[in-house]
């Protein structure tokens, strides 16, 4: 499993890298008119002006008497304020299920390809829904309702989220030497926490780590007479780990 999991980990040191790049800090200026000036603060030999490279390239001077204050803020993030605007947004996105000792499922590593469709409120919350396809020994189709938290506004964010649905059997499974499964899916819940770096405006990837657990039922018809017909519901619990590429 670990070979399989280096993909994720190069994209989570991308992330803790652009973290930390964030914590950079720039120069504002607040004017006595209402004007904000953002950028770098040059060393000026006039003692009364204070100039300013801004983000354009341009220099501004500004005499002592037209400004209010200065600080050093985070530096205003363009693409996330206009990210976050409320609006649709859609995700595509992989996951991987990790091994497990259960037999129902065995110590195989399970892919899964995830489309989901949501609405992005100023505060962060997006509510919305999501079919994936499940890539077991045979093929199941999670559907969810998910809950999606990003808790900041800046170009990388802390996310926290929840799903809940039903898994649908898209083929049956193979029988064993005694029965003849009859598949009839399972609800499922996953939760779990992730980061969430803004590409443009218009764009994002997330990175989600997440405990996952997962019903399965069936219908058991026996093969052999002195065998009873009944049913049955199988579960397993495992961790969960999805990448995912968002857009508006």
């Amino acid at each position: 499993m670990t070979s399989q999991l280096h993909p994720f980990l190069l994209i989570l040191f991308v992330f803790l890298s652009a973290v930390s790049f964030g914590q950079n800090k720039e120069d504002v200026i607040y004017l006595s008119n209402g004007s904000i000036i953002r950028g770098l603060i040059l060393e000026d030999s006039l003692k009364n002006n204070v100039r300013i490279l801004n983000h354009a390239g341009d220099t501004w001077s500004f005499s002592q008497e037209s400004i209010d204050t200065i600080t050093r803020e985070k530096p205003f993030e363009y693409n996330a304020f206009m990210f976050y605007k409320p609006g649709i947004e859609i995700e595509l996105g992989g996951s991987l299920l990790a091994r497990s000792n259960n037999n129902v499922i065995g110590k195989s590593v399970i892919p899964e390809v995830d489309l989901g469709i949501g609405y992005r409120f100023r505060s962060g919350i997006s509510p919305g829904a999501k079919v994936s396809v499940a890539f077991y020994e045979w093929t199941e189709i999670p559907l969810s309702a998910v809950l999606r938290w990003r808790t900041s506004s800046r170009s990388v964010s802390p996310v926290i989220f929840l799903e809940s649905g039903y898994t649908l059997p898209a083929e049956e499974r193979d029988d064993n030497r005694d029965y003849s499964y009859s598949s009839k899916g399972g609800m499922h819940v996953t939760a779990g926490i992730g980061i969430e770096r803004i590409l443009n405006e218009n764009s994002s990837l997330i990175l989600e780590f997440s405990y996952h657990y997962q019903e399965l039922k069936y219908h058991l018809t026996p093969l052999h007479d002195w065998i009873r017909e009944r049913d049955r519901t199988e579960t397993f619990n495992r961790l969960k780990v999805s990448v995912g590429y968002v857009f508006k």
